[in-house]
């Protein structure tokens, strides 16, 4: 076992892990609750949505401009009601405090997933720093979806089947997993309970278990499972009728899975997404004895324990990731936030592999990790002052010194400790992370908004709604505008009911992209262009009657 130095820090982090990591959080997060607009396309959508519920009493079946919304459940929706309730959050604070909060609970739950997989407190404490050290969930955490707390739910109903197959008292595991398979269903959708059910399904294969499937108390939980989905589907028909309810089993679950109408990309899609997305610590394939996995003697090892009781954790760890990753490979939609649910298993394998566990040599090798990833952030440090030659635009990025100061220097200090050990270089990184955040949250993000935000297209719709003209838009992906105009807008992909809604109205304000208003022919008279915003991707005109 390899020795490190004792560490004051650490061990105080370590004897209380759960606090450690939502300190932390707190940290990355305490200048983002107000700090940019919402963004496009889903933050602005989801608080269109948000409004619709609660302004309109929409609160069983959504709406997204004033039209059912089947692509999302309620309960994310529910959630930022209660934060609206019982914090003084209001407008988009709302939102960001959700995020948070929502990071928090992922993060709650993916330490609590190392302690049910077998981990003692100094890898649970890791598995969270991991995650608090990864790019993407920390973008994630600072941006308003339901995704963190969809994959809470999963995880809980992992740990609650892990239990349940490892416990005399299987009833209220049971129960407790598909309570909570139901609850994640109605957050985001079916891969709510396929992701547990697929893990525990492949766990007992592989441990030779497959009796345990004859447990009654899993029809009980099924039963509970069933209870609450049909009770939802129930209230939707009686509020929305049955063309809303095959628009959710048919489009959202049936096409979406088999073939996407948007969103489709090919089976090697994860192959390439994962590993960006889960930098900085990618880097660990390079400290990873590569070798001995084209081994017979470590498979061989590795059969030869697979019914072993002792393994359980590791086991149930690599299938999670494993089986959820191949099932996201074979949907026909793929979208990058999709794997956030992979992150907790991932996250306490990574801790493992870094540390060690129960008296195990560590299997990376923290020195050439640090190094490895001290080069990701080096990279980034002399990178970032070239990121405005991206921009479409003349752009003013702000805060961008900050990043080259702090990533630089977070580089060289894990380059200074790479042969201190592991724990020194995790702090390393919890420490650069934290300060890293604040001028991203203070100068460089607020600055994207009037490229990522239809902010002010928006609120200059809303100017001329207020003095009398009529809301129309052509061809812009639903909802987009709403929220930050404060109405519901007449939508349509149709020139001609546009041209015919122009010469019934008086005075219209009208929102479309540049490239379809360039392709124009015969032009109304009497349109004037008020307002040009590149908004992510594209161009928008702003057009006034």
């Amino acid at each position: 076992m390899r020795y490190e130095k004792p560490s004051l820090i650490w061990d105080t982090m370590e004897d209380h892990p759960w606090l450690s990591v939502l300190s932390l959080l707190f940290l990355q997060s305490i200048f983002t609750m107000d700090y940019r607009s919402l963004w496009f396309s889903d933050e602005v959508r989801y608080a269109n949505v948000y409004h619709q519920m609660k302004d309109a009493g929409h609160w069983l079946v959504m709406y997204l401009n004033g039209v059912a919304y089947p692509d999302k459940p309620p309960v994310y929706f529910w959630f930022l009601s209660l934060i609206d309730a019982v914090t003084p959050a209001e407008g988009s604070a709302v939102f960001f405090l959700g995020s948070a909060v929502s990071a928090a609970i992922f993060l709650i739950s993916t330490v609590a997933l190392a302690r049910t997989l077998g981990c003692g407190k100094k890898t649970s404490l890791a598995t969270g720093l991991v995650l608090l050290t990864n790019i993407f969930f920390v973008g994630i955490a600072h941006y308003s979806r339901m995704d963190l707390l969809f994959g809470s739910f999963i995880i809980w109903a992992n740990i609650c089947l892990y239990k349940g197959f490892h416990s005399r008292d299987t009833a209220r595991w049971f129960i407790g997993a598909f309570l909570l398979m139901g609850i994640a269903t109605l957050t985001k959708g079916p891969l709510g309970l396929i992701f547990p059910l697929l893990t525990s399904v492949c766990f007992l294969g592989w441990k030779k278990r497959v009796r345990l499937l004859k447990d009654r108390n899993l029809l009980k939980g099924v039963g509970v499972l069933l209870a609450i989905i049909v009770a939802w589907i129930i209230g939707a028909l009686i509020v929305d009728g049955s063309s809303f309810i095959h628009n959710i089993f048919y489009k959202q679950i049936y096409e979406r899975a088999v073939s996407s109408f948007h969103h489709e990309e090919p089976f090697q899609y994860y192959l390439i997404a994962f590993p960006l997305a889960w930098l900085p610590w990618t880097m660990a394939l390079f400290a990873l004895p590569i070798r001995k996995l084209f081994t017979t003697d470590h498979w061989t090892k590795v059969f030869a324990c697979r019914t072993a009781e002792s393994t359980d954790g590791r086991d149930w760890a690599w299938i999670m990731f494993i089986s959820g990753f191949v099932l996201l490979s074979c949907l026909s939609i793929k979208v990058l936030i999709y794997i956030l649910p992979l992150f907790a298993p991932l996250a306490v394998l990574t801790a493992k592999g870094l540390l060690g566990e129960n008296g195990a040599d560590p299997v990376i090798n923290s020195k050439r990790l640090w190094t490895a990833i001290a080069g990701v952030y080096l990279l980034i440090a002399v990178a970032a002052p070239f990121a405005e030659a991206f921009f479409p635009f003349d752009f003013a990025l702000r805060g961008i010194g900050f990043t080259v100061l702090i990533l630089g220097l977070g580089g060289l200090g894990l380059l200074a400790l790479k042969k201190s050990g592991a724990r020194r270089g995790l702090l390393m990184m919890a420490v650069t992370m934290v300060l890293w955040l604040q001028p991203l949250a203070l100068y460089t993000l607020p600055s994207l908004d009037p490229l990522m935000s239809p902010r002010q297209t928006g609120e200059l719709m809303k100017q001329y709604v207020e003095q009398g003209s009529y809301p129309l838009a052509h061809k812009i992906y639903s909802g987009i505008f709403s929220y930050y105009a404060g109405t519901d807008i007449h939508e349509t992909s149709d020139l001609a009911e546009i041209e015919s809604i122009l010469n019934e109205k008086e005075s219209v304000i009208l929102v479309m992209q540049k490239k379809y208003y360039d392709k124009w022919e015969n032009k109304p008279e009497g349109i004037q262009v008020i307002n040009e915003q590149f908004i992510s991707d594209r161009p928008y005109v702003l057009i006034k009657k």
